[in-house]
C-alpha cells in the first residue's frame, strides 16, 4: 500500500510500523526552499494518520541530511517575504516537533543552519561518523530563526548552544556525541540499518504511551505566533534587509559546492 499524498521533494516508504520521509533534493544537499517546508509538513500529517506507521525516521539522499534553507530563493526576500517564509520554516520545525508519534532523525555528511534545527526538532538524533553540525547563519550576518535557539540549548546546555551560534564552527559526529547532541553514532554504511533495529524496539512499545510519554518530557513547543516567532520573523527582516547578508548570501550561492 502507497500513500496517498503525491511527492516531489521527498519520499515517503512504509514498511515494518516504520516510516522513511527521505528529503530528496540531493543536487543542492536536500536545502528547503518552500515546497519542501510544505511537503514535510504534509509527510507528517500523512505519518500521524497512516496506522502503519509508529515511527518515523526522518534522513536525506544524497551526500547530506540537510544543508539548511535554500539561498538561491531565501536569500532574495525582503520584508514581508522574509517574515512569510521564517513562519513556514518555524512552523516546519514544530509540526515535527509536535509529531504525536516519535521522530528519529538520521543524519549524515552536512546538518547545517534549519537543517540543524530540523534535526533539533525530532525527538532522538542517531548519526554518521561523518556528520558535520553547524548553524553558519551568524556568518552570513543573520540568525538561526526556527526554533533551534530555543531548542538547543535544552540538549546541549546553555554555554555550549551560545558558543555554536556564536561562532557557527562546525561540530563533528564525536563531538556531537559528547555533549549529548546525538544518542548514537555509527560507520555511515551501517547508519541506517542501526536506525531501523532502534525504531524496531519503538514499535513494540504502546503507542499511546509512547505518545503521551512524549507530550510529558516536551509539553511546550516555541510557537511561530508567539513572542519567540515574532522576535524571529523581526529579526529575520532586520538582518536580511542589512548590506552583509545581501553580500554573503551572494557570495556563498556563487561558490562551487565540492564539500
Amino acid at each position: 500500500m502507497s500513500n496517498a499524498t503525491s511527492y516531489q521533494f521527498l519520499k515517503y516508504d512504509v514498511a515494518d510500523g516504520i516510516v522513511w520521509i527521505t528529503l530528496n533534493r540531493p543536487e543542492v544537499l536536500n536545502a528547503c526552499h518552500s515546497a519542501l517546508h510544505k511537503e514535510i509538513q504534509q509527510a507528517i500529517d500523512d505519518a500521524e494518520n497512516d496506522a502503519r506507521v509508529h515511527v518515523v525516521l526522518l534522513r536525506g539522499a544524497g551526500r547530506a541530511f540537510c544543508s539548511g534553507s535554500d539561498l538561491r530563493e531565501v536569500g532574495a526576500f525582503k520584508g514581508e517575504a522574509s517574515r512569510h517564509y521564517i513562519r513556514l520554516d518555524f512552523a516546519t520545525k514544530n509540526r515535527v516537533a509536535g509529531c504525536l508519534k516519535p521522530v528519529v532523525a538520521v543524519l549524515h555528511g552536512h546538518v547545517a543552519g534549519g537543517g540543524f534545527e530540523l534535526a533539533l526538532a525530532c525527538d532522538i538524533r542517531i548519526a554518521a561518523d561523518n556528520t558535520l553540525f553547524s548553524l553558519p547563519e551568524i556568518q552570513l550576518g543573520t540568525i538561526a530563526g526556527s526554533g533551534g535557539l530555543q531548542r538547543l540549548p535544552q540538549i546541549v546546555g546553555l554555554g555550549i548552544a551560545k558558543e555554536w551560534a556564536f561562532t557557527g564552527r562546525r561540530i563533528d559526529a564525536a563531538e556531537a556525541l559528547r555533549t549529548g547532541l546525538v544518542n548514537h553514532v555509527y560507520a555511515l554504511d551501517v547508519l541506517e540499518a542501526e536506525a531501523r533495529k532502534f525504531a524496531r524496539v519503538l514499535t513494540q512499545r504502546s503507542a499511546v504511551a509512547l505518545g503521551l510519554t512524549k507530550r510529558a518530557l516536551d509539553p511546550v513547543q516555541p510557537s511561530q505566533d508567539g513572542m519567540v516567532g515574532m522576535y524571529h520573523m523581526l529579526a529575520s527582516q532586520v538582518c536580511h534587509d542589512g548590506s552583509d547578508y545581501g553580500t554573503n548570501t551572494t557570495s556563498y550561492v556563487s561558490k562551487p559546492k565540492t564539500e
